[in-house]
């Protein structure tokens, strides 16, 4: 504490440590804070504080201002009423910082958090605390148990919290697959239909160019082969069979998403730069959605328009621009609030952790998105 008695402010570290934009943005994907309870998590502090014999539990979620007790089990009236309290007040947050656990046997006298105003306003003298994590690792919060007098933490004790901070983390996992099968379910049915969009675009495109029948049906039988190439590179399983290492150039990935493309001047160009599987889906799926997009509304609606793809890697991002043109305004503007565009975000910002800017001009869409270096090589 300072000289007036208020509480110092977070080491420097510590605070960038809490409000870290992947830590944060892992914590937001699971959608807990400010949430309503649920058995399952109050299960688990019931079961903590009674196989430690302890009187409060927490499963303490904690952001860059505050801790939110998604459950919890003998806090004081005013605390368990509100639910949250600000970092003050928190021992959880170290636990968060450390990633590892925090084991206080008198608070009063120990050092990292004799001066935390729980001590006095919550009765918080000994805590044991252990990291909880979401379904990518990133540290959420505590799963914690404290009485309002000296303890002696034993071995049983922690490992009773380990083992239930587990069962914690397991349930996180389970709910993100069920969360990615219903959107992976929700982009196929959208992929499909875009699909039997796209191949009847290609039949009346080809029936207008071709002289002959049979050089409809070339015509007709090679765009629905490049069509079926680059779907294989969005599939669920990566797109990557027969790549060594399981990696794809993103010139590669681009030229074989875009082939099934025509009447558009295509212009790619970037440096050589290895996607992981991962990555390769994400990019796949964005770039398929842009093209999607300007074949239903924009450039690849035209044969006049023209479509340019670049980028290049700079420290320690890639930046990525998608440009078009046409030489007339759309006659259909196209949906920015759509789920292609809604896919486009959750690619670029969630799967990718990059940020994505888009602007629609009467003339066409133009997309820039920015991706750390790090998250290519998922």
């Amino acid at each position: 504490m300072d000289g007036q008695g208020t509480p110092k402010p977070p080491e420097a570290d510590d605070a960038s440590r809490l409000s870290d934009p992947r830590r944060l943005a892992s914590l937001a994907t699971t959608n807990l804070m400010d949430s309503p309870h649920e058995e399952v998590f109050d299960r688990a502090v019931r079961l903590a504080t009674q196989l430690t014999g302890r009187p409060v539990g927490l499963l303490s979620l904690i952001d860059g201002q505050r801790q939110f007790f998604k459950a919890q089990i003998g806090l004081p009236d005013h605390a368990a009423e509100a639910r949250e309290t600000p970092l003050t007040h928190s021992f959880c947050q170290h636990v968060v910082t450390e990633d590892a656990p925090l084991i206080v046997k008198d608070a009063r006298e120990d050092p990292l958090v004799r001066d935390n105003l729980a001590i006095d306003d919550l009765g918080v003298v000994a805590y044991l605390g252990v990291p909880v994590h979401g379904p990518d690792g990133e540290t959420l919060g505590s799963f914690c148990v404290i009485d309002g007098s000296p303890h002696e933490w034993s071995a049983a004790d922690l490992k009773t919290l380990e083992d239930l901070s587990a069962m914690i983390e397991t349930d996180l996992k389970l709910r993100d697959t069920v969360a990615q099968r219903y959107l992976l379910i929700g982009e196929m049915n959208h992929r499909l239909k875009n699909i039997f969009t796209l191949i009847g675009g290609m039949i009346r495109q080809s029936a207008r160019e071709a002289s002959d029948p049979r050089e409809m049906a070339e015509q007709i039988t090679g765009r629905v082969q490049a069509l079926n190439a680059a779907h294989s590179l969005v599939l669920p399983d990566g797109g990557t069979r027969g790549h060594e290492g399981g990696e794809v150039a993103l010139d590669d990935l681009a030229d074989t998403v875009l082939a099934p493309y025509p009447g558009a001047q295509k212009i790619v160009r970037g440096g050589k730069v290895m996607l992981g599987p991962k990555a390769a889906v994400a990019f796949a799926l964005s770039l398929h959605e842009l093209a999607t997009n300007a074949a239903k509304y924009g450039a690849f609606s035209d044969s006049l328009g023209r479509v340019e793809l670049d980028w290049d890697v700079a420290e320690d991002k890639l930046s990525l621009t998608w440009r078009e043109e046409l030489p007339h305004a759309m006659a259909v503007t196209a949906n920015d609030a759509g789920f292609g565009s809604r896919l486009l975000q959750l690619n670029v910002e969630a799967q990718l952790r990059g940020t994505l800017h888009r602007d629609i001009t009467p003339q066409g869409v133009h997309v820039s998105l920015a991706v750390p270096i790090e998250a290519l090589v998922d």
